[in-house]
């Protein structure tokens, strides 16, 4: 049983990890292209590197919705892209893509955004710490408590929580993308910028929760009534 529970443990921690691991691994992307934007200016005063930092600076990941999904296959596939293979353009549908544009942020805005990003990472941090003294407390033995019962409903919170401030922080950057970004076959969207599974990973560790407090409780009433 314990060796089961565990190998289920295991997966839900590596998703939980997949998750944070490829968040950080496109800020790290983002990151090193900055400094090596910045390393390539240093070292040389062309027009053409300052350029392409401006455009480096400017890149927004941006999640899109066609404007005609009920005008025909034809209306959807309204794009095209080359196929190197067959040495021609096919049709194509855009669901995501990454664009430079320069938006009228607000310091309060960007400000939000950076203070969410950082609540988003503490919250899904601090679950993963609790999952992991859930995992220790269930393999010593000490699995129907009160404390595992707090640690599920917190951890149930903290990944709500940040999936909620992920989501926000979507939202403040589509809002600003808006004012100065209109696509000709697509409108912007949050759909495929935030990821559901840690909402739903969040969800089910508060009903286990809620399980575990009911499993407790009437443990405790048949205890008094013997």
């Amino acid at each position: 049983m314990k060796r089961r529970l565990n190998i289920l443990c295991v997966l839900v921690l590596l998703v939980l990890g997949y998750s944070v691991a490829v968040t950080a691994y496109y800020m790290g992307l983002g990151m090193k292209a900055g400094v090596e934007a910045s390393q390539e200016i240093m070292e040389s005063s062309d027009k053409e590197a300052m350029e392409s930092f401006r455009k480096l600076e400017g890149m927004e990941y941006i999640g899109l919705i066609p404007r005609s999904l009920n005008q025909g296959v034809m209306k959807l596939l309204s794009d095209s892209i080359y196929n190197e293979k067959s040495g021609e353009y096919v049709p194509v549908m855009y669901s995501s893509m990454a664009v430079s544009v320069r938006t009228n942020r607000s310091w309060v805005s960007s400000a939000a955004s950076g203070v969410l990003g950082l609540l988003t990472f503490v919250a899904i941090v601090w679950a993963i710490v609790l999952f992991f003294k859930l995992i220790v407390a269930v393999n010593r033995s000490h699995i129907f408590n009160w404390q595992n019962v707090r640690r599920l409903r917190r951890m149930g919170l903290l990944l709500i929580a940040g999936f909620g401030c992920s989501l926000l922080s979507c939202y403040l950057s589509v809002c600003s993308l808006r004012e100065v970004l209109v696509l000709q076959n697509y409108d912007l969207s949050i759909s495929d910028l935030v990821s559901t599974t840690i909402l739903v990973i969040g969800l089910t560790a508060l009903i286990v929760a809620e399980v575990f407090a009911i499993g407790l409780k009437l443990q405790e009433e048949q205890d008094l009534t013997i």
